[in-house]
């Protein structure tokens, strides 16, 4: 197939040169594409406002080998208040850095699509953006198949008060089943609650929620941990850029 039409979420854009523009695209049909839109640097292309960061558009596209053209676009949601809030556009980065990194190309995913494109509409709003990216990054995981087993011991099924969390065996464990990962670590029944909430509730339910920092840190530390282990994601320079900004 030369030539193709999809909707899309634009996940990276940047200047290739003083006209043009190297994309990656997140497609519906197609999952990521990595594309070229030429011209779309000039003052009078009618390609420039279609091809920034987080735009959800129609996109034509003649597939080459190894790189799409885009050749045509029209815009179905901008999300142009998320370029003026430099910490919200940082969040939506590192959004789009985790589906970059852990999609591969020609993959669909559609409940990736939605999700990333409810990321999106749910960080233009008011809303914890804190709470929104480990809800966001729970979610993701559950997708690609690497939810943690969160409800009763993993092994066993049993239903306690006490349980520790092990990245090895993939969720919790009671006390007397802890014996199978001795690097397991005790955590309180008040966050594996709220990493529950994160992982199953709507985005819409997100606001209701009321979070100590002291938890927001804990849960963050959690989900790395969750995605080094399973899928070796590492640093993600998005996030290190997000966490510069906010000191």
């Amino acid at each position: 197939m030369k030539y193709l039409k999809t909707e899309g979420l634009v996940i990276r854009s940047r200047s290739y040169s003083e006209a043009d523009k190297l994309l990656t695209l997140f497609t519906l049909e197609r999952g990521k594409v990595p594309a070229i839109a030429k011209g779309a640097c000039k003052a009078k292309s009618k390609l420039g406002a279609s091809v920034q960061m987080f735009t959800r558009g129609e996109f034509f596209l003649y597939m080459g080998r190894t790189l799409a053209t885009v050749t045509q676009s029209e815009i179905k949601n901008s999300f142009h208040s998320l370029q003026y809030d430099l910490v919200k556009y940082a969040y939506g980065q590192y959004f789009c850095e985790l589906v970059g990194r852990l999609m591969e190309e020609n993959e669909p995913n559609r409940e990736v699509y939605e999700l990333l494109l409810a990321a999106f509409e749910f960080l233009s709003k008011e809303i914890d953006a804190d709470i929104l990216a480990r809800s966001f990054e729970l979610k993701l995981l559950r997708i690609l198949g690497y939810m943690p087993h969160l409800d009763g011991c993993l092994a066993c099924s049993g239903l306690n008060s006490s349980y520790r969390l092990s990245y090895k065996e993939g969720g919790i464990l009671c006390q007397s089943c802890s014996i199978r990962d001795p690097g397991a670590f005790k955590i309180s029944l008040g966050t594996l609650s709220l990493l529950k909430k994160l992982l199953y509730a709507d985005f819409t339910r997100l606001k209701v929620l009321k979070v100590e920092l002291s938890q927001k840190r804990e849960i963050k530390a959690i989900n790395k941990k969750f995605f080094n282990h399973n899928l070796g994601l590492g640093t993600c320079k998005s996030m290190t850029f997000l966490e510069e900004l906010k000191n």
